[in-house]
């Protein structure tokens, strides 16, 4: 809602449930490290100390598999980026400088939590 985007998200409802029309906060992230270092390759959770998931609900780890823009005028032009969160897709759609760190074949994390108003 605050960076105007556009998101098609499949999520595991049997693990975690989530309404049409309720609120959440999502973050994508390529690392889980609070100080933005790079995962080690393979997670662990026994691993010490915080990490970023542990402020949410729903954590998923996937993959950039395509990037497309608008064909269209530069100033109204629109980016989307796809992800495959082991099978469970993603298309994350808006301005291109909010989409500007995706690349192809980048690992991210899609983390998130329901809002309570």
């Amino acid at each position: 809602e605050s960076f105007k985007m556009d998101l098609i998200l499949d999520v595991n409802t049997q693990l975690y449930p989530v309404d049409l029309g309720e609120k959440f906060r999502l973050v994508i992230a390529s690392t889980l490290r609070e100080d933005n270092l790079p995962d080690d390759t393979e997670y662990n959770p026994q691993a010490t100390g915080p990490n970023r998931a542990d402020q949410f609900e729903y954590v998923m780890y996937g993959k950039v598999y395509r990037i497309e823009g608008d064909d269209g005028v530069q100033e109204t032009s629109r980016l989307a980026a796809y992800a495959s969160y082991g099978g469970l897709l993603m298309r994350l759609k808006g301005d291109p400088n909010n989409l500007h760190g995706f690349e192809m074949d980048d690992h991210v994390y899609l983390m998130i939590k329901k809002l309570a108003f």
